[in-house]
């Protein structure tokens, strides 16, 4: 029998595709990884389809890449060493909404737009990651650790993961915290109090395969209101923000400028199916990046389920303190605070910016707030050895955990259809890799080429993840190729 014969009893014959063209989609993404086709893609709808699938792979040999929504921007799901690329979009239940306890179990096709809406209907919220497509798996961005839009709280937008199921690589089924129990989720805390679903989480599908995630959701709040102040320079911005998460004001918190801010309110531009998208020229995004301010510093308050007006009334009170301390005003814009309301709860819009050039190539770490400005500075100085328009770089810094730490993401656009032009942002978008990992940057989703400059200064910590790859993964089937393995 043929492998692909196999597959299909496993899955089904419909379930498996082996034509050239319809291969070619899951080749590529728009990032600078080297396309590769995979030889299968299968799709499968239960965990046993998913166990067999591995067990057969563990048989022949056949690599495995566990793929959701496709909607990956970083070379995480091309199948670097060809074999099967395991669909999971059809896995697409929301198995759990539990609304007294405020958590949710998913499947791994389960896309934001699709749980947002869900839980509105309960009056809950899913703490979403900024820039997140309404059309990305959520189970999949989690494990990728993108920092949600709440990352300023440590308590609503960090450890949103809780129990945990997945796959092995050898094809047992493996549950973390309460689940692992044997009880039904609600705690990462599992017997031995361990957070052990960590070892998974920006591992890109290359020690498990993620089958179902219990996540906390919140309180959909009956009153918000965003407030907005406006610099010229981040710097201005430091001393304010301080103060702002050392009081613990506001629900989310961020940081965008100008490009990315007229990005969002572009009336010519729409959030795009995929990537990299369709370049749409704009005078009105030229005319909103000329007169909006510099740098926006966005903070969200957020009521409560009880005491609404009152906890908006003094958090904002102590907002207007920190102004004055400052010698600040806020600034006044309503479609840009609509527009920025409408952001906190689905906070898709700013891919709106792909639309600029049609691809977006983003250096994205997390340093202190005191290190910014150097990190800043370095930037800018390999943005002018390159000759890229500085006005081109969007830029957007999250909070997190009330100030111990940020997440800074700066993104360079490039026109696809321009060869020289795609090489030189490759260029820069490495450089600048270099030069801030060098510097002490801290990138935590080792994506692509950061794999490389991240793990070969780390030798022990490699060595390490090397051996646990090799006691969960001992034929070496999940996702071989990436990050250090």
């Amino acid at each position: 029998m043929s492998i692909t014969s196999d597959l299909a009893g496993i899955v089904g014959p419909h379930s498996v595709l082996d034509d050239e063209q319809r291969l070619e989609r899951y080749a590529a993404d728009q990032s600078f990884v080297s396309p590769r086709r995979p030889d299968f893609v299968v799709f499968a709808e239960t965990i046993a389809q998913v166990q067999a699938l591995v067990r057969y792979a563990n048989t022949t040999r056949v690599p495995v890449v566990p793929f959701s929504s496709g909607l990956n921007l970083h070379g995480a799901a091309i199948p670097k060493e060809g074999g099967i690329v395991l669909d999971l979009s059809r896995m697409n239940s929301i198995i759990e909404i539990n609304t007294a306890n405020r958590h949710c179990v998913i499947e791994p096709g389960v896309t934001a737009a699709q749980l947002q809406d869900a839980l509105a209907a309960h009056e809950l919220r899913a703490m979403l990651p900024l820039g997140i497509h309404p059309n990305r798996s959520v189970l999949t961005s989690y494990l990728e650790r993108d920092p949600a839009a709440a990352a300023a709280s440590f308590e609503y937008g960090n450890e949103l993961i809780m129990d945990t199921e997945l796959v092995l690589p050898t094809g047992e089924l493996f549950r973390t915290g309460l689940w692992s129990a044997g009880v039904k989720p609600g705690s990462p805390m599992g017997p031995v109090r361990a957070m052990l679903n960590r070892l998974w989480t920006g591992a890109q599908g290359t020690l498990g395969i993620m089958t179902k995630m219990n996540i906390k959701v919140e309180y959909l709040p009956r009153l918000r209101k965003v407030c907005m102040l406006q610099f010229d320079s981040f710097p201005e911005a430091m001393e304010p923000l301080r103060m702002i998460q050392r009081k613990e004001i506001g629900f989310e918190c961020l940081l965008l400028n100008n490009f990315n801010l007229a990005a969002l309110l572009c009336r010519d531009w729409s959030v795009p199916e995929s990537f990299p998208a369709a370049m749409v020229p704009s005078q009105h995004f030229e005319q909103l990046r000329k007169g909006l301010p510099e740098w926006m510093m966005v903070v969200c308050l957020n009521s409560g389920p009880r005491l609404a007006e009152e906890k908006i009334a003094y958090e904002h009170a102590a907002l207007q303190d920190i102004c004055s301390a400052a010698q600040l005003q806020l600034y006044d814009n309503a479609q840009l605070e609509n527009a920025l309301l409408d952001e906190m709860l689905r906070p898709w819009g700013l891919l709106k910016k792909f639309c600029y050039r049609g691809a977006v190539h983003d250096v994205a770490f997390k340093t202190t707030l005191r290190r910014f400005p150097e990190f800043q500075r370095a930037v800018m100085e390999l943005i002018t050895a390159y000759r890229y328009p500085l006005q081109d770089v969007g830029i957007s810094i999250l909070p997190l955990e009330r100030g111990r730490a940020f997440h800074c993401c700066a993104d360079f656009h490039c026109n696809p259809a321009r060869l020289q032009e795609v090489e030189n942002v490759k260029q820069l978008w490495h450089a600048v890799s270099e030069r801030l990992i060098d510097e002490g940057a801290f990138f935590d989703r080792p994506y692509g080429a950061w794999a490389d400059m991240v793990y070969s200064r780390a030798g022990t910590y490699t060595q390490k993840l090397k051996d646990i790859k090799r006691a969960l993964d001992p034929n070496n089937i999940l996702n071989p190729g990436h990050l250090c393995f």
